[in-house]
């Protein structure tokens, strides 16, 4: 078992890695455009598969009668892939669900000052459950569990979760660099909301 200030030591070292990242993506805006075009296609690759994998098992489900055991497994893994790059890009392009009840109501260097809060909370923690999804891949890993219908390593099923928080902390980073560059987020509002 990890001790809490080796994982707290270990969330410290992620937050330091995402800041220097953020800050060469802030140097070279080629990495972030690099970056940018990796979650896409990670996400739309992964989202794509998983509907495909789904609309293949309901055919052959329903009009073959023939179900294919691995498919749900599939369509699982594919779809939580898919989802979590698609959070880091929803988080990119700064399209997150927000309340904005406080942040309306406040002066624009209070609204400064809570956009470098959420950001650095959001990177700690992503840093946080990156480091502890390393762990519990680990674990997994360790126990040498497989998947029932594929025999696949139920750890690399499992990677999306340090992986995911990963890309999440640098997202993080990057957005709180452009805070601190007074390139401030954009807080777009719904109407009729």
């Amino acid at each position: 078992m990890v001790s809490t200030p080796e994982l707290m030591a270990w969330t410290a070292l992620v937050v330091a890695l995402m800041l220097a990242l953020a800050w060469l993506t802030d140097r070279l805006p080629e990495v972030k455009a690099v970056v940018g075009v990796v979650e896409d296609l990670l996400a739309s690759v992964f989202l794509i598969s998983g509907l495909t994998v789904v609309m293949i098992s309901v055919v052959t489900r329903y009009v073959f009668n023939n179900p294919l055991g691995w498919a749900d497994e599939f369509a699982r893994v594919f779809v939580a892939w898919g989802a979590m790059f698609g959070f880091s890009v929803a988080l990119r392009e700064r399209r997150h669900i927000g309340v904005d009840l406080l942040y309306t109501a406040v002066s624009d260097r209070a609204k400064h000052a809570l956009d470098l809060f959420a950001n650095f909370i959001g990177l700690v923690f992503a840093a946080f459950m990156s480091i502890t999804g390393w762990k519990y891949v680990a674990f997994l890993k360790m126990l040498g569990l497989k998947s029932i219908y594929t025999d696949i390593p139920e750890w690399i099923l499992q990677l999306i979760i340090p992986l995911g928080f990963l890309f999440f902390a640098l997202q993080f980073a990057i957005n709180l660099f452009d805070v601190l560059r007074g390139r401030e987020p954009i807080h777009e509002e719904v109407a009729g909301v």
